[in-house]
This record gives C-alpha cells, structure tokens and sequence, in this order.
C-alpha cells in the first residue's frame, strides 16, 4: 500500500459539533467565520463540477426554483447560478435560507444578481422547510453538520413534500482531506482584507487576537471527520419511506478537491428507483460513477 492509499483510507466518523455552530458563539463571529469559508470556497471555486449535475437533475426535475439549505453566507451562488442555467433550465431563481441567516451577506447576493438569488430572513430548520418555499433543495457544505437521524429527515422530508434534492460536499473523512484544512487559516490570513463587507471586527479577530482563523481550522477537520461515506448515504437512502425517487451517489473531480454528492428527485413513473452503486470493500456500496470527473 502505497502513501496516498493509506492518507485516503477512510476514519471512523465523529459527532463533535464544530465551534461555529455553538449557541453560545456570538452572531457577529459566525458571520465572519462563515464570510471566511465562503470566501476561500468560492475563490477555488471548489464546487464548480456540481454545475453539471444540477443541469441534469432541474431538467429531469422540470423546475426552475431552488432552495438553497444551511446557506451560510451565501454558498457558491454568487457566481454558480450562471454556470448552472442553460437554454433546458432557464434562468434560475434561488432562495437563500438557513437556521443562522447572514442576512448582510444575502442582501448583498441579492443586489448583486439583479433579484435572481433571493432570501428568506427567518431561520429555517432544514428538516422542517416552510410550505412556501417551494423549489429543488439544495445543500453545500452543510449535510456533515446533522446527525444521521437528522440527516435522514432532512432527505424524507424532501421526499414527502415531492421536492427534489442535491447535497455536495467537500468535507471528506479522508487523512489526506483532513492535511488540506491547514488551508483555511492560512486563507483567512491572506485574504481577510479582500472579503467583502470590510468589517473591523474581522481584522481584530482575524490578525489581533486570530479566533477566525483558529475557528475555521479546527471546524474544518471537525467537518471531515463528521462527513458521510458513500455508504452511509446508500443506507440513509434505503430506509427512507415512500421513496419512488431516482438517486445518484458520486464524486465528482474538481480542481482543488473531489466533491461527494448525492441527488435525488421524483421519477416520473412507477416503481422506477435508479439507485447507481457498486462495492468499495465488504459491505460498502458506492456508485459505479465515483471517480467520473465534473465538467460544467
């Protein structure tokens, strides 16, 4: 077994919260941390390859309305809604929500795209969604934060209000992807004066006293070790009630990391789940397009 086999075995998943998530962490400090991640996400653009699935699963789904999960301070929407229209989609509309909601941030992306990326600025529990947001839900980098039993309602009631549903996740519980979260206090570092609002309380706790960047390190190796493996999705996939959804699970390879998936909306006709999974070692199903590389 060579080195990278043994830095992209697979760890034993963990429940530790991350710091962010706290009740007890102030609102102004979850605003930067989020800014932060967001940046640095979006400046890679790390999820660029989900661009080509979303294409595919809106037109299979028929729709052109999204709402987007645990936004954070915006996912990658700011440039990826471009990326993910074509002449079979239209022009999207994206709803922002989340349980903490950055609302500077949203407004921002509000008028910066003309209207097209709104927001609701009431929390929303991802597992309990309001029933006038309607529209394909998205999540990204947020699935590894619920617990399997959360998780698994988040994804049913997605199903049970007939609303599709795409997760991405760059977080991986990989030793290799855990290294890679040294990234993130070092971005902050660098580009803490290029974010956008400037806010001073970001140079204090970014250069002064570096809670933002010990924050963004420490949840970043919490959010591998939390993250979901191909077959933990396929069994919370198997044991959802009144599934007559068409599932994919995969990996997609983007320029800086792999991105992990899982998409699902409802089929058309009866009795027709399509869910694509093949072995990795005993018992543990994974798609047959793991290592099938994104392209928008």
């Amino acid at each position: 077994m060579n080195a990278l086999s043994i830095l992209e075995q697979p760890l034993r998943r963990i429940s530790f919260s991350e710091i962010h998530e706290q009740p007890w962490f102030p609102k102004f400090l979850r605003d930067d941390v989020t800014d932060g991640l967001q940046f640095t996400l979006n400046f890679g653009r790390v999820y660029q390859p989900a661009a080509s699935c979303l294409r595919k699963a809106l037109q299979a789904a028929g729709t052109d309305r999204l709402v987007d999960l645990c936004s954070g301070a915006g996912g990658p929407w700011s440039w990826l809604y471009r990326l993910v229209e074509n002449e079979n989609t239209g022009k999207l509309e994206v709803c922002l929500t989340d349980k903490y909601p950055n609302l500077a941030s949203f407004e921002r992306l509000h008028q910066a795209s003309g209207g097209r990326i709104g927001y609701c600025a009431e929390p929303v529990d991802a597992a309990n969604i309001p029933g006038q947001l309607r529209g394909f839900r998205t999540l990204f980098t947020s699935f590894h934060h619920f617990s399997p039993d959360e998780a698994a309602a988040i994804i049913q009631n997605a199903v049970d209000t007939r609303q599709g549903i795409a997760i991405f996740e760059a977080p991986r519980r990989r030793t290799l992807s855990i290294l890679m979260t040294v990234l993130m206090p070092l971005s902050a570092l660098l580009m803490g004066p290029f974010i956008r609002p400037f806010r001073l309380s970001r140079v204090i706790w970014t250069y002064l006293l570096p809670v933002i960047p010990f924050v963004l390190w420490v949840d970043g190796i919490l959010s591998c070790l939390r993250a979901y493996s191909f077959a933990e999705l396929s069994e919370l996939i198997r044991n959802l009630k009144s599934n007559d959804y068409k599932w994919e699970i995969g990996e997609r390879l983007g320029l800086l990391a792999p991105i992990t998936y899982l998409l699902g909306y409802p089929e058309n006709r009866a009795n027709s789940l399509a869910f694509e999974s093949a072995g990795e070692g005993p018992g543990s199903p994974i798609p047959r397009n793991r290592r099938k590389r994104g392209a928008t």
